[in-house]
């Protein structure tokens, strides 16, 4: 079966700038709480055990981001998508009246499929 040529995925969708796999938007989100947190947790706990704990802090930062980004880096954009919008449903749907043209006349979608 021969692939459609139109359908092949283009070097646009190619072009995201990776940081440590990440794309450079989550990655400086990450790292900022990363920063403030471990900032936090040596200010908190010491230079030493602050420090320790922040690794561990960052870790747990970057770990599922990295796990989650491995074979998509633009799947944080999905994950945004579902926080805005959380259930998908038939309620969503807006009816549009769709008109099909033809030669001489324009008939509705629904007597068009019937022809």
């Amino acid at each position: 079966m021969k692939i459609n040529p139109k359908l092949k995925n283009t070097s646009a969708l190619d072009k995201t700038t990776l940081v440590l796999g990440l794309p450079v938007e989550v990655f400086a989100i990450a790292l900022l709480f990363s920063v403030f947190g471990a900032g936090l947790l040596i200010s908190l706990c010491g230079l030493l055990f602050g420090g320790l704990l922040g690794a561990g802090w960052s870790y747990l930062l970057f770990a599922p981001l990295r796990a989650l980004h491995v074979n998509d880096s633009l799947a944080w954009r999905v994950w945004l998508e579902v926080l805005q919008c959380p259930s998908l449903s038939s309620l969503d749907i807006v009816q549009k009246d769709i008109r099909i043209l033809l030669t001489h006349r324009v008939i509705p979608f629904s007597q068009w499929r019937k022809q």
